[in-house]
């Protein structure tokens, strides 16, 4: 990436942080804070704790909207399997191991779970898990868990990202471990600019997450699509 057009990005996410458009991606700034509140791998009542950590009481969008709803169908499997994915989280957390091969196995097992569980009960109206849906779900749970780390993933906007901001290759395909190095390479960009951080944290409400987070990184990146 070309570090004049990362600073020219720089400047314009500046007033950007002032704007409607910013306020309305603090919904994931709210999840991601009742994630590290309620969610507990280990917990007795797993789906309990599941349905209070993936929640926003002022926009549920980035994770239920029109006929998207997966966190109903995980609710249904926990409730079902709690001890297959509760260990199917344990690996997803584990970072001594490969990235890439969490977010696949992860999703490799929930969807297997959900072919039985269909199986199971065949009149069950449950719709689908949608956790295959280009790592959104799974980039969510991670960005709950490790807030410094991750942040909401999308092929569309990492190949956007790499074609403003010059990359020398533009990946064809879902990259999440490339997005994951990008977002700590673009981290210190803002962090060090002080008019970025001072209206950043004005912008957070008391029920956001205040502490380190790439969300401000994310934010970046959604103010230049």
């Amino acid at each position: 990436m070309q570090v004049p057009k990362i600073q020219t990005a720089v400047e314009a996410f500046r007033d950007f942080l002032t704007t409607e458009e910013a306020e309305a991606l603090l919904p994931v700034f709210e999840t991601q804070q009742n994630w590290q509140t309620h969610f507990d791998v280990e917990a007795q009542d797993l789906a309990a704790s599941y349905d209070a950590a993936l929640d926003s009481k002022t926009n549920r969008r980035h994770y239920r909207r029109g006929g998207y709803d997966p966190k109903r169908a995980m609710l249904a499997l926990m409730q079902w399997e709690p001890d297959f994915v509760r260990e199917a989280f344990r690996d997803l957390f584990s970072e001594e191991r490969d990235l890439e091969g969490r977010i696949g196995r992860f999703g490799f097992y929930i969807n297997e779970l959900f072919n039985r569980f269909r199986d199971a009960k065949p009149k069950d109206r449950t719709p689908s898990h949608y956790h295959n849906d280009d790592y959104n779900m799974v980039s969510l749970y991670l960005m709950g868990q490790y807030p410094a780390i991750y942040a909401p993933y999308s092929t569309e906007l990492l190949q956007g990202i790499c074609e403003k901001l010059g990359a020398k290759t533009v990946p064809p395909a879902a990259d999440f471990p490339r997005y994951t190095k990008i977002l700590t390479t673009l981290r210190r960009f803002l962090t060090e600019d002080e008019l970025v951080m001072e209206r950043y944290q004005a912008l957070l409400r008391e029920q956001d997450y205040k502490e380190e987070s790439a969300l401000l990184v994310w934010m970046f990146l959604q103010s230049m699509e």
